[in-house]
């Protein structure tokens, strides 16, 4: 029962949840105090408690261990990142962006990685290791359709449709690369890369 509810209940409880909880802060902080306390509500309270309440210690250890990773996981390792970097916001930001707001983007690119692959990847796995639809395919649809909360508030540049789409795909490979390593650790390094394309901080210093 505890990974159908995982599977099935808890996505649509933390969309609907996170999305009443960011058009609360934003209504009364304004949009990017409001944004950034609801990214850290998530973090906190969506991503990592879960993650402690049903994953055991000692599978949270196997989960971020280094693993090998052959020629088509690497792959999925690196495409991610190249896409970010060809196809995203990267080359018009960084140009946009000061040294400082570029070095400090990296740290909430990795925080917000941490969190969403432990909880995305890493809880899904652990309950459903022997079912590749519930481990991979369906929370990476949830993690597209998560998206629209902060979208919500924030919309992209490319439009909140496209950038649903793209982190749904992005997810399938970050799930898939979890589900054949076992572990969340490289699915952490490529999400961290690819947020850190965006260059997170430079909506804050706008």
């Amino acid at each position: 029962m505890r990974g159908e509810f995982i599977v099935y209940l808890l996505p649509p409880f933390l969309i609907i949840s996170f999305y009443l909880l960011f058009h609360f802060l934003v209504s009364i902080h304004g949009n990017k105090e409001g944004y950034l306390l609801g990214m850290i509500g998530y973090w906190l309270v969506g991503c990592l408690v879960p993650v402690f309440l049903w994953i055991s210690e000692t599978n949270r250890k196997l989960l971020l261990q280094f693993r090998s990773v052959n020629w088509w996981q690497i792959i999925l390792l690196l495409a991610p990142v190249a896409l970010a970097i060809f196809f995203g916001p990267f080359k018009q930001r960084i140009g946009e962006a000061t040294v400082l707001i570029i070095i400090l983007s990296l740290p909430y690119a990795f925080i917000n990685a941490f969190c969403e692959e432990c909880l995305w990847r890493g809880l899904f796995f652990v309950h459903h290791q022997g079912n590749y639809f519930h481990a991979v395919v369906v929370p990476s649809v949830w993690f597209g359709i998560w998206h629209y909360v902060p979208l919500s508030v924030q919309p992209a540049s490319v439009g909140n449709l496209y950038f649903i789409l793209s982190a749904t795909g992005l997810g399938l490979c970050w799930a898939t690369l979890t589900y054949y390593t076992r572990s969340v650790f490289w699915s952490i390094l490529s999400h961290t890369l690819v947020d850190f394309t965006g260059i997170g901080l430079l909506h804050y210093f706008r």
